[in-house]
């Protein structure tokens, strides 16, 4: 009776040792996984730091600098540049790639919205140069995001994440499919 007990014992506590230690190899794996996707956001594919967020940065930058320039010729309360930096601070504050997807959207409607009042306007024969290279950066940010492999990695991993095991494993472990930045 005693050897059983002891047999029983050892079985569980086998069986437990296997579940937990799959549990936290399949954690460590996904995880893995996920924050080189997650990284590529900041760090950019090759770890060069030209990622979606230094394109957001950029962005951002020649938002600032229209700004800049509109402040030159229309009034301070102008609701066009009072647009701007209100979506230069929500795009600022964004916490999550979701997040930040929709802020830039909003950024880059105001953005245009700016210009192209600017546009219209007799500008100074130095301020007159400006808006258009600033919209030109902006967009061209905006198209390095649009191609930016961060998506396709955040896609990759989701699939992944879908399939059995791995679906299951990550559900008990926490691990959560990425947002795309869309």
């Amino acid at each position: 009776m005693n050897m059983l007990r002891k047999n029983s014992v050892a079985i569980v506590a086998m069986v437990l040792m296997i579940v937990l230690g799959t549990l936290v190899g399949s954690h460590n794996s996904l995880a893995k996984i996920r924050n080189k996707a997650a990284d590529s956001f900041v760090l950019g594919a090759r770890g060069d730091g030209i990622g979606i967020q230094s394109d957001l940065r950029e962005r951002d930058n020649a938002a600032y600098n229209l700004v800049v320039i509109a402040r030159r010729y229309l009034p301070e309360g102008n609701a066009l540049i009072q647009n701007v930096l209100r979506e230069r601070a929500a795009a600022q504050e964004a916490a999550s790639v979701k997040e930040k997807a929709g802020a830039d959207k909003a950024l880059e409607v105001a953005f245009r919205d700016l210009y192209d009042v600017l546009s219209g306007m007799a500008l100074s024969e130095q301020d007159a140069r400006y808006p258009q290279r600033l919209l030109t950066d902006f967009l061209s940010a905006g198209d390095r995001i649009s191609h930016d492999p961060y998506n396709q990695a955040a896609a990759d991993f989701n699939r992944v994440l879908a399939t059995f095991p791995a679906g299951l494993l990550g559900a008990l472990t926490g691990i959560r499919p990425m947002e795309l930045f869309a």
